[in-house]
């Protein structure tokens, strides 16, 4: 991978101390000083398990799963940012870990990692550059949004409160979120999608805003020609550790809904919850939507742009505790959030 790297210049906003900086790929050799980042700020609770283990972190490097970015000054690793190609499966690359050690904190550094990251992760042809924010600060929110990116969804319940440790105060969700934000790259065209009357004008506003085209249909075509396949095509990831499904529907079926209560039945226990990832350029999105907000889902926005198919994100969260009040959040994922919790009383 050719990508060069940069130097730049920074000065700390309260001391005025000027610092030299290096961004460029992750070299071997420094495994140990990524590990060490990671330590610092998470202990041993950061749920990228590749951080943790020097033989796994190179070997996801070497196969390409991940792209990981360095700042360095002098001899010291200052931080990092990794990405994640979903390749062959999706086509979209996801921005990932920003990590930074706390003596490094206050030049800008972290801004300036996103410019250069992003730039280069264009370079490689992704549909679109994805990125998860965390909903305890609004930073990485304020700073992906400043390269143009577009809040378009939530993630609720990803990870257990109780197991993450880190510099921020956490608050008193039980389960903690994320923010998603895209950037269109390759794809600009999100063609003809189904989106039930509910949230058309939360998810057309929000295509608006990514500034590609869309055509939105929120009526299903007459019985005559609907159609739904037999069997349901879906692929899912159970996290133990964290309580948290995340299902990827590739087909809606006439068993989708069979299929769903298995899974809500064989993980009733507190605090799992399910992100469910559904296609909506079929008809079948239409009902697939009405029969999951009856059993307990809601909309939590779009996933535009990520493959071939266009989806939106349904979220299930059981008796799980969220303190909405608390989540800090920049203006546009503030809208996108009271768009959600109406909905989700509605349920």
């Amino acid at each position: 991978m050719e990508i060069k790297e940069k130097e730049v210049t920074l000065t700390h906003h309260k001391t005025s101390v000027e610092k030299h900086f290096v961004l460029r790929l992750f070299q071997p050799g420094d495994e140990e000083s990524v590990i060490n980042c990671v330590e610092e700020e998470y202990g041993d609770t950061y749920y990228r398990r590749e951080y943790y283990d020097r033989d796994l972190l190179r070997k996801e490097i070497e196969e390409g799963n991940l792209i990981l970015f360095v700042a360095c000054c002098g001899d010291d690793l200052c931080g990092i940012q990794s990405f994640i190609s979903h390749a062959p499966d999706e086509t979209r690359m996801e921005a990932a870990s920003q990590i930074f050690r706390k003596v490094y904190r206050g030049y800008g550094l972290p801004f300036e990692l996103v410019k250069y990251t992003y730039e280069a992760a264009k370079t490689l042809g992704p549909s679109c550059i994805y990125a998860s924010t965390v909903i305890f600060h609004s930073i990485t929110q304020k700073m992906c949004e400043d390269v143009g990116m577009t809040p378009v969804a939530f993630n609720f319940g990803s990870h257990l409160t109780s197991k993450m440790h880190n510099s921020y105060n956490l608050g008193k969700s039980e389960k903690y979120g994320q923010a998603i934000l895209i950037m269109p790259v390759g794809k600009r065209d999100a063609g003809e999608i189904y989106i039930h009357p509910e949230i058309e004008s939360s998810v057309r506003r929000l295509y608006d805003k990514l500034g590609v085209n869309v055509n939105i249909i929120s009526r299903a075509p007459e019985a005559s020609d609907a159609t739904v396949s037999d069997a349901t095509s879906l692929s899912m990831s159970v996290n133990d550790r964290e309580q948290s499904i995340s299902i990827k529907v590739d087909v809606i079926g006439k068993d989708l809904m069979e299929r769903i209560r298995e899974v809500i039945s064989s993980h009733s226990e507190k605090f799992w919850t399910i992100q469910l990832i559904l296609p909506v350029n079929e008809s079948a999105a239409l009902t697939a939507y009405e029969d999951l907000k009856n059993e307990g889902f809601f909309y939590t926005g779009i996933r535009p742009l990520c493959s071939e198919k266009e989806q939106i994100l349904m979220q299930y969260t059981g008796d799980v505790y969220f303190c909405f009040e608390e989540f800090s959040l920049t203006d546009d994922f503030q809208t996108l959030l009271g768009e959600v919790i109406s909905l989700r009383r509605e349920r």
